[in-house]
């Protein structure tokens, strides 16, 4: 049997868990999306030769990628985990639906929430073994991103704009030509 004695220690040991958990009510059903500004596509595809699937195509994407993040950190976000996707289909493929990472950044809170990335800078390979990014009419990028909280379940949001761009019909040297030096 309890005593009275026994009530404030239970009180104190319960209170920080539930007022994490009352903290988090706060934020579970809040819309992490807000506009995102993708244009000025341009792409290039050739084929590129890769270890374990043979022949493939590879293609780099450009474009300009604006977006302002700070309304999502609350009190509850301790950092975001921002990634640009590339979406396609391959017609008469048993996976036919591709989404691809093209680019990602973490941005912690205090640091600056706003991208305003001119010509941005593809980090991760695009490569289709089933050589369906040439001619493809419909490639899409869209930005998407992990809210990883201080308390609760990690959330994941989609901005609200994206485009689409027509891979060109013929291939292309993906990078420039390096002049070599004499000698």
């Amino acid at each position: 049997m309890g005593s009275f004695g026994a009530l404030p220690v239970l009180t104190i040991s319960i209170s920080p868990a539930g007022l994490t958990f009352l903290c988090f009510l706060t934020t579970v059903a809040k819309d992490y999306s807000v506009d995102v500004r993708v244009r000025d596509l341009t792409g290039r595809v050739n084929v590129a030769y890769v270890n374990g699937l043979g022949e493939v195509e590879e293609s780099i994407i450009t474009g300009d990628l604006e977006v302002d993040l700070t309304p999502l950190f609350d009190w509850n976000a301790k950092e975001l985990f921002v990634y640009l996707i590339a979406e396609y289909v391959t017609p008469n493929s048993p996976n036919s639906h591709n989404q691809i990472v093209l680019w990602d950044r973490i941005i912690k809170r205090g640091e600056s929430a706003k991208i305003n990335q001119k010509k941005f800078a593809q980090e991760y390979r695009l490569l289709d073994d089933r050589k369906a990014l040439k001619t493809n009419p419909n490639v899409t990028l869209f930005l998407q991103w992990n809210v990883i909280p201080n308390a609760g379940a990690l959330t994941t949001a989609r901005g609200r704009g994206s485009q689409s761009i027509a891979m060109p019909d013929t291939y292309s040297p993906l990078r420039p030509n390096k002049q070599r030096g004499a000698g």
